[in-house]
């Protein structure tokens, strides 16, 4: 697409603006100042009643650190109030907005690898349910979906690669937006996931993975943000990582820790989440479960739990590039085509991790 200013200008995508002002974390009032318009004259860019000159624009790409072919590209548009988000209250809008407008332009890169490759096919959506009236229905929820995915009633060894083999998208938090926690949604009809990797604690991490997973089940009708559907999902995970039938069996009656550090150990699940299914399978009461929930205070494990499992790295889209890359489908070359900066987009899509191989062919064959 050529560079002219003015033909930019004229091909305007309004929608390409507030991605752009999201992802960047601005605010109207914010990018105003920084192009010399009103905070009126933003939200007019925005929602399409008028355009900006070629003049503006081409601060626009100054301000916000985007080419010229970038706001006149079309864009996925993805809305915080369509997201799962795992704990509002220790995120602000800003950051919420900020990994919202990340998944757009990761859905678009998934969209683009979508038509080079055969990717495992999602099971989520045939195993999606209504809204469970009790949260005693969830148990049976979990259950069939271990069924369906042919998961048996042992422990899950690496959630996070029974994810992406199921379908689903895991990526991380960019660093500057871990207090969003976690989040989940469907871009198009790929399930994705969002997980903050800075917790300090991975059998944590595996439970806001299963957390998420049960909204993509159980909520996907629903609108986001209820205190409601974030309890239905907690007990999803629980139900989900800790099948009734098998725990019930393994779990003690009463407060041994020794036991449940050796629970955590072959379950990878964490310390006060094991009490808390114990409590709910009717294995310790309510009193022992609340002075269990003290002791894990007292001896330091809500912050830093002994016997933590080992981290479980996303791999699939990794490997999905190294495959295109035999055909000279590299990120470069994808982030040219989508009009983004190449270090912006792998920014996007690995949040700074070191990527690590993966045998993604394998998960693909056995699709087939």
């Amino acid at each position: 697409m050529s560079k002219n200013w003015h033909l930019a200008a004229y091909q305007f995508n309004p929608e390409s603006l507030r991605i752009a002002r999201e992802l960047r974390g601005f605010q109207k009032t914010e990018l105003a100042t920084q192009l010399s318009v009103t905070p009126a004259a933003i939200t007019q860019f925005e929602n399409g009643t008028s355009k900006p000159t070629a003049q503006t624009l081409g601060r626009m790409t100054m301000a916000l650190g985007f080419p010229p072919e970038f706001f006149c590209t079309a864009q996925k548009s993805v809305h915080a109030n369509t997201c799962h988000f795992r704990d509002v209250r220790a995120s602000t809008q800003i950051e919420r907005k900020q990994m919202v407008a990340v998944s757009g332009i990761v859905g678009n890169v998934i969209d683009y690898i979508e038509k080079e490759l055969e990717l495992p096919e999602e099971q989520v959506t045939p195993n999606i349910v209504k809204r469970p009236e009790r949260l005693e229905d969830i148990e049976s929820i979990a259950r069939n979906l271990r069924n369906a995915w042919g998961l048996g009633l042992g422990p899950i060894d690496n959630l996070i690669g029974l994810l992406e083999h199921k379908g689903i998208f895991v990526f991380r938090l960019l660093s500057d937006c871990e207090r969003v926690d976690a989040f989940s949604l469907f871009l198009g009809k790929r399930p994705v996931i969002f997980l903050s990797t800075q917790k300090g604690s991975t059998s944590r991490t595996r439970f806001d993975a299963a957390h998420e997973l049960g909204h993509l089940i159980m909520h996907t009708d629903c609108e986001p943000g209820s205190t409601e559907q974030e309890r239905e999902a907690n007990h999803f995970a629980s139900c989900f990582l800790l099948p009734r039938e098998t725990f019930i069996s393994e779990c003690p009656h009463r407060l041994v820790w020794p036991i449940f550090r050796d629970l955590k150990q072959r379950w990878k699940v964490s310390l006060s989440a094991l009490v808390r299914r114990a409590r709910d399978v009717g294995k310790i009461s309510d009193h022992t479960y609340k002075r269990g929930n003290i002791q894990l205070s007292q001896l330091g494990w809500r912050t830093q739990e002994p016997n933590e499992p080992p981290v479980e790295h996303p791999k699939l889209f990794q490997k999905a590039l190294e495959i295109l890359s035999e055909d000279n489908i590299t990120l470069e070359k994808i982030a040219q085509d989508l009009a983004v900066n190449p270090t912006d987009l792998h920014k996007w899509i690995y949040a700074d991790a070191v990527t690590v191989p993966f045998p993604l062919k394998e998960i693909i064959e056995d699709q087939k």
